[in-house]
């Protein structure tokens, strides 16, 4: 049980799951878009790593992918890509492509790679599925309807994967992690940051360790702990 095909794996949240993970001797196929310099440090610096990069908006790409998902026979799926950006504007200025288009780039792509990986678990009678979700599911910050509304999509799938596959030794469970500065909330407004730490009971940011020691009781939780929702956000919420 120790192979991972973890999405989005070179940058923010992903790449510090990633490197949580090869630390541990996990062997990771991750993927990655734009962060290729990042993804070939990482390889590098890691025997048990090898990255992937795939256009999730390209059906030929995904058809690849899937294939390689079948050579690797993963034990262990973490859904964590997302391509967009996290606020974008109000609902109702929001055009209606905008929301048919990031649920083809982001939830579509997810649900063919988890069935895959399903099709794998069940032969194995094993499998981890761990979806990276947010905090903002409770308490969403203005214009994010469209990164939040894909996030509650796989909220809601995964309640159906934790049932349907519990009896084939296969479980899953989901993180939503509060506010954590990456390269995601780059066009964020500094005030919005500053606002949201001012408001949180611990004051300071939420660290990649926090995010890790969950996935970490995921994976090794055993077959009881299957169907949760975890919010990393200090009771805030």
């Amino acid at each position: 049980m120790n192979r991972v095909i973890l999405t989005g794996g070179s940058s923010g949240i992903g790449k510090a799951i990633n490197l949580f993970l090869l630390e541990k001797g996990y062997e990771v196929l991750f993927t990655y878009f734009n962060s290729g310099e990042s993804a070939k440090e990482i390889e590098s610096q890691y025997n048990n790593a090898k990255a992937y990069q795939i256009d999730f908006k390209s059906s030929s790409e995904i058809d690849r992918f899937s294939a390689e998902i079948e050579d690797f026979s993963p034990d262990i799926l973490i859904n964590n890509y997302y391509n967009g950006s996290f606020i974008d504007t109000y609902f109702h200025k929001t055009e209606t492509e905008k929301f048919l288009n990031d649920f083809k780039n982001n939830i579509i792509p997810t649900l063919q790679i988890t069935q895959e990986c399903i099709a794998i678990f069940r032969k194995k009678k094993f499998g981890r599925i761990i979806n990276i979700l947010s905090s903002s599911l409770n308490s969403p910050a203005m214009g994010t309807s469209v990164y939040n509304s894909n996030k509650a999509y796989l909220q809601q799938m995964s309640k159906s994967w934790a049932i349907e596959n519990v009896k084939f030794g296969i479980t899953c469970n989901s993180i939503s992690p509060s506010f954590i500065p990456t390269d995601f909330h780059k066009n964020m407004d500094e005030r919005m940051k500053e606002n949201i730490l001012s408001r949180y009971p611990l004051k300071e940011n939420l660290e990649s360790k926090d995010i890790s020691n969950v996935i970490d009781l995921c994976i090794n939780g055993g077959k009881h702990f299957n169907g949760n929702h975890i919010f990393l956000d200090a009771s805030y919420y």
